[in-house]
């Protein structure tokens, strides 16, 4: 394994790896210094992979409830605020996006975080909750594609919801 190559094209899997390997040399006996603290050493060397994992899942989260909103409340004037925010947060997750992430991501889980911000922000602003779907209507490959328009995302998603076109 090119552990150089895979640390330029997948962080998140090199990570995993190098704190695999690290973790090995400790079980295995190898006589290292003493002041070598590897179990920490690989703790901090994974969540550094982690880190990248969490950015992601934090801007598709942030899309998919701005993408409920827009369905939702599709006359609201943070409409146009919400699709240029959700457009930003899809890049981002996108560009923190890695292949190796793709068995740990759980949309279905970041689904119903992001169905519980929306409706909270219904509830702060005084709207009514609106019917949601229980499964994620979007595929992960749907969210990272560079041609994802949160317009069509949230008018896929508005007939559901209830609300008009956003």
């Amino acid at each position: 394994m090119d552990v150089t190559a895979l640390y330029e094209e997948d962080i998140h899997a090199w990570s995993q790896h190098q704190a695999r390997v690290l973790r090995g040399l400790a079980s295995a006996g190898v006589r290292l210094p003493n002041d070598l603290d590897l179990e920490h050493v690989a703790e901090e060397i994974e969540e550094v992979g982690n880190e990248q994992r969490f950015q992601a899942e934090s801007n598709l989260l942030q899309a998919l409830a701005h993408l409920i909103k827009m369905a939702a409340l599709p006359e609201d004037g943070a409409v146009r605020h919400w699709r240029k925010e959700t457009a930003a947060f899809l890049l981002n997750a996108r560009r923190r996006y890695r292949p190796s992430m793709r068995r740990i991501i759980d949309v279905p889980a970041l689904w119903e975080d992001a169905c519980r911000l929306a409706r909270r922000d219904f509830e702060f602003d005084d709207h009514t909750p609106l019917p949601l779907p229980q499964a994620c209507p979007f595929a992960l490959e749907e969210l990272l594609d560079a041609e994802a328009d949160p317009r069509v995302l949230a008018s896929r998603l508005a007939a559901p919801v209830g609300g008009g076109s956003p």
